[in-house]
């Protein structure tokens, strides 16, 4: 699994149609992964265990590997979630899901 800069997950100030910019995102993914294989997300939000439940949820189906970590001010929790992913198209997928979730923050 690599990380890369170039990746930009997180929409600019402007507001971006959400078709163009999944779109771009999944033209850098296929260029700087070779799927199938491991997948990072991370994920930041606010410490509350309705959330964390509903980001569990996303990814129950998949043997997912979550991490957290909780901020100095115990305000926010930082997860991060390894699963194997067939593809972009999958990892996209889970993306949209995590954006239902009030107060997400995808990295």
């Amino acid at each position: 699994m690599k990380r890369n800069a170039q990746i930009e997950v997180l929409a600019s100030e402007k507001q971006e149609n959400p078709e163009v910019f999944y779109a771009r995102f999944k033209e850098q993914l296929d260029a700087e992964h070779h799927f199938p294989e491991n997948y990072m997300f991370k994920f930041v939000i606010p410490t509350n265990t309705k959330k964390m439940a509903l980001l569990h949820q996303i990814f129950d189906h998949n043997a997912a590997s979550f991490s957290t970590k909780e901020s100095k001010n115990a305000k926010y929790i930082s997860v991060t979630v390894i699963i194997f992913a067939v593809d972009s198209t999958a990892v996209i997928e889970y993306y949209k899901e995590a954006a239902k979730i009030e107060d997400i923050i995808m990295l």
